[in-house]
């Protein structure tokens, strides 16, 4: 199946609330499929979402699967994930391959 036919989620994270567990990270299927990566501190950082300066930050939003694990885990309840439809994927994709 295609990416753009997969992925239907993005996830976001209140980075006032949350207070730097990595629960969320090491609990997210995506980051877990990718294992351990020295890219991870470069540009090319596959992951969804990563813990940068003691803080959770979204790296690749187009990459969650939309399980929730990750809100499941959170003690501060700071992660939300939203439906994203087809045609606003697609949108951003387009946009992103003109730059």
């Amino acid at each position: 199946m295609p990416v753009h036919e997969r992925i239907t989620y993005r996830i976001a994270i209140d980075a006032s609330l949350c207070n730097g567990c990595n629960n969320c990270t090491t609990a997210c299927p995506v980051n877990a499929v990718l294992g351990e990566d020295e890219r991870f501190d470069t540009e090319e950082d596959p992951r969804v979402i990563a813990i940068k300066n003691g803080v959770a930050v979204v790296i690749n939003p187009f990459r969650c699967d939309g399980d929730g694990v990750c809100m499941i885990v959170c003690p501060q309840n700071c992660i939300s994930i939203e439906f994203i439809p087809l045609d606003e994927y697609i949108e951003v994709e387009r946009e992103t391959s003109k730059t």
